[in-house]
């Protein structure tokens, strides 16, 4: 028999078919298979007749070593999730998905999306499973998936793609290795996005994306802090890998209309999302998988920190020229210097040498008007104090022969190991619970959950994560530990500032984009990255304005970032050297000054864009194909944003001080200059000299935009709570469009309505 642990099978053949409440439930056969000899193609040891191969072909590859006639044998089984939303798992009798919860392996939060309804009709030569918004057909012989939708088809596999002598080049389905390979046939003009926080271009065809969390060490090494396994198609479904393995996406990479999902797992548990809509297959997809609480009002202020400030002392004194300057700000944040042990190491004991006492910190910074936000990350350092307690306690994380499991991917800067906690283990989270209340008892406000790249595969964890998908949900579990004790704590909606991510990190906001480049190209990734995360995991997301690390930062490019940054989820300044605007000059600090407050005075309508992400599960920060699916310019555009439904913003990517020319493209409809109400009619594009004081924003023709008055005497959010609203819309607006905003705390205080276009 061939060892079914290293060669390839075909999944072919339906049978055992066993109609169940709400799907349907089948075993396939896989057809020992092998790929052709330098060329593309697969065979099997079936008949020339039985394979599709054309026999008359005078380049028909000889004396070809057919692999025989052995099978193996699969389980899968299709639910109907919900009237748009169907489940398909395949895997091996003996696979861990058959014996756990249906939300395992815990990144879902519920195991339906709404009415579960569906009918069964066996063709003879399919399997239909109808929906009352979808149908699947599954192929019985060979194995074959189609997706409908109101007769049309989104999504098939790819069978029918063959080389020239009729060999296979992607079968649907190829087991082998303890990996799963799907092969999708992309059709004409289809283009495909998603895959989490990826820096690369916003539409993927021709890329190859490996779906693995990694200290990315930048956002232009090709690595990801947050990848993300969901996909969107223009044909008119998006896809959800429920899995923690390592996932390779080919887009149309190696073979131009295949779209090849191989995971590096026995089994594929694939969510199909066949609404008309992206916008409602996200709705759908985070019923599933969970939504992001609306944080605190003073989270969608302007936050200041620095790698590193060294005292209390130095911090104050920010605080203190901050206010000087009269630059509005809600959250100064402290890296690692608060440790006495401050290198990759997390064991809460407080450096009063450098900070003094914590609750007489927090209270000085607070009478500046500024909370505190903390750096902390789920590794321990062999030489804390506290490693002792922490292992005694079995709250280290270890592999399955009993050894401490060890960071990896992350270089320590002394060539100790690092362990890590093991966030699966209730106990090690009471832990921290209790190592934390102090922190909070003490006022502050936030945890920056810094890493979590770094669990090896393979690690033994508490709750019996497998180990081909501890790697990935790892940074899952950590983020939501912490924010399930902050939400303990101080019994309100949680906020972390988190670095790592997986599918279903959104419910835990918020996230930022990684260690930026201090470059124009850097902060071109750190758009394309945001982007594409919010299609996959809609919430708060931010980045270091300015960028993290490299070639010393220009003021040009420090007041373009700041631009983008005040029209972001979330807003902060951070970076390996100094951020604070006088830093830049004298010119850098005006403009800044005006921008940041700016986007203070834009918060009622960034609360109604919350409002939003909390209830629907919409992202905050939009590509523009999000709202305008059928505008086929709209897909290739990644350098422009929409902040909610109704503000497109064009970033400019430029590191000088002088005027530059940028290029706009505006989607269907008419569009207004936010600051000038000049009027446009879309699609176009358009072109604006646009000075250093200046980032061309639009506002949509219908759209809300709530605002408040900021003043050289508004210190923080606490300042605007309150004051009177000026409600501005543009065009046509419905009464009810008013009258639905929502106030900081209640009903919207709306003082006056002014009417543009």
């Amino acid at each position: 028999m061939i060892d079914t642990k290293t060669e390839p099978y075909i999944l072919k053949y339906v049978g055992g078919v066993t109609e169940t409440e709400h799907g349907v439930d089948f075993l396939v056969t896989g057809m020992a298979a092998k790929a052709l000899p330098g060329i593309p193609g697969w065979m099997t040891g079936e008949s020339s007749e039985e394979q599709g191969i054309e026999t008359t072909m005078p380049n028909l590859p000889k004396d070809l070593q057919l692999p025989g006639l052995d099978q193996i044998e699969y389980r899968c089984r299709v639910l109907a999730l919900g009237p748009e939303t169907v489940r398909v798992a395949i895997a091996p009798a003996e696979h861990q998905m058959w014996r756990e919860a249906e939300v395992w392996p815990g990144i879902m939060v519920a195991a339906t999306n709404g009415d579960q309804s569906m009918q069964l009709r066996d063709t003879g030569d399919a399997l239909e499973i109808r929906l009352s918004g979808a149908t699947l057909r599954i192929g019985k012989a060979p194995l074959t998936l189609a997706l409908f939708r109101d007769g049309t088809q989104l999504l098939r596999t790819g069978e029918r793609l063959r080389q020239v002598a009729g060999f296979p080049m992607a079968p649907p389905v190829i087991v082998r290795n303890g990996s799963i390979n799907l092969n999708l046939e992309m059709g004409v003009g289809e283009k495909i996005f998603g895959f989490g926080e990826q820096f690369s271009r916003f539409e993927k065809s021709g890329q190859e994306l490996v779906l693995e969390v990694n200290d990315a060490l930048g956002t232009g090494t090709g690595l990801a802090y947050k990848p993300v396994p969901v996909w969107h198609s223009t044909a008119g479904y998006s896809a959800f890998v429920n899995t923690g393995a390592t996932l390779t996406a080919d887009v149309g990479h190696r073979r131009p209309s295949v779209l090849g999902i191989t995971l590096e797992d026995a089994g594929l548990d694939l969510i199909l999302f066949a609404a008309a809509s992206v916008e409602q297959r996200l709705v759908d997809y985070t019923a599933l998988t969970g939504r992001a609480k609306r944080p605190p009002l003073w989270a969608f202020g302007y936050w200041m920190g620095r790698c590193r400030y060294h005292s209390d002392t130095e911090m104050l004194a920010v605080g203190n020229t901050m206010r000087q300057h009269q630059v509005p700000g809600d959250v100064l944040h402290l890296d690692p210097d608060w440790l006495v042990v401050d290198r990759l190491n997390t064991d809460f004991i407080w450096n009063s040498d450098r900070f003094g006492d914590r609750g007489a910190f927090v209270d000085g910074l607070g009478s500046l008007g500024f909370r505190l936000s903390v750096w902390e990350l789920p590794y321990l350092d062999p030489a804390s104090p506290l490693f002792r307690e922490a292992d005694d306690g079995g709250h280290l994380l270890r592999m399955p022969d009993g050894r401490l499991a060890e960071i990896q991917g992350t270089p320590t800067p002394d060539g100790r190991m690092r362990a890590l906690f093991d966030v699966t283990n209730p106990a090690t989270a009471q832990w921290i619970l209790d190592k934390q209340k102090p922190f909070f008892d003490d006022g502050v406000a936030v945890i920056k959950t810094d890493f979590g790249e770094g669990c090896p595969s393979g690690a033994a964890a508490a709750d019996g994560t497998p180990g081909n998908y501890i790697h990935n949900l790892y940074p899952l579990r950590y983020n939501g530990l912490f924010s399930d004790t902050i939400g303990t704590l101080t019994g309100r909606a949680p906020l972390v500032w988190g670095r790592s991510g997986w599918a279903g990190s959104q419910r835990y906001p918020g996230q930022w984009g990684g260690d930026a480049e201090s470059t124009v190209v850097g902060m071109q990734a750190t758009l394309r990255g945001g982007l594409s995360y919010a299609t996959c995991a809609p919430g708060y997301w931010s980045h270091d304005i300015g960028g993290f690390y490299g070639p010393e930062l220009t003021p040009g490019l420090y007041i373009r970032w700041t631009q983008f940054g005040a029209l972001s989820p979330l807003m902060r300044a951070h970076g390996l050297r100094p951020r604070e605007p006088w830093e830049f000059g004298p010119d850098a600090l005006d403009v800044c000054r005006d921008w940041i407050r700016l986007r203070y005075s834009l918060l009622p309508y960034l609360w109604q864009v919350g409002a939003e992400v909390e209830t629907d599960g919409l992202p905050f920060i939009r590509p523009l194909c999000f709202h305008y699916p059928d505008d086929q310019v709209a897909l290739s555009i990644d350098d422009e944003y929409l902040l909610g439904g109704d503000l497109l913003a064009a970033p400019v990517m430029d590191d000088g001080m002088e005027p530059v020319t940028r290029r706009i493209y505006l989607p269907t409809g008419t569009w207004y200059d936010f600051f000038t109400d000049e009027r446009f009619e879309g699609p176009t594009f358009i072109e604006r000299q646009v000075s250093i004081e200046e980032m061309p924003v639009f506002v949509r023709s219908g759209g809300v935009v709530p605002r408040v008055p900021v003043t050289p005497d508004t210190r923080n959010t606490d300042d605007l709570r309150g004051q009177p609203w000026t409600v501005h819309v543009w065009g046509d607006v419905a009464q009810e469009a008013i009258d639905s905003l929502e106030g900081f705390d209640g009903p919207a205080p709306i003082a006056e309505i002014v009417r543009h276009g």
